[in-house]
């Protein structure tokens, strides 16, 4: 119980629980991010376009 004094204190022992949490739920939804991209793009072929060099003409130095 309240005693006459303690009304409208700050909290003097903070609980660790909400924030470790917090960061494992993050850490979880990235690792499923990951492996759902991962899975997903296996099953397709990529094809990459590289530019053509070409023969840039050199000027005329006389």
């Amino acid at each position: 119980m309240f005693t006459l004094g303690d009304h409208n204190r700050p909290e003097r022992n903070a609980s660790t629980a909400f924030p470790i949490g917090l960061l494992f739920l993050a850490i979880c939804a990235i690792l499923a991010y990951l492996a759902i991209g991962g899975l997903w793009s296996e099953n397709k072929t990529t094809v990459v376009y590289t530019p053509q060099i070409t023969d840039v003409p050199k000027p005329d130095s006389e």
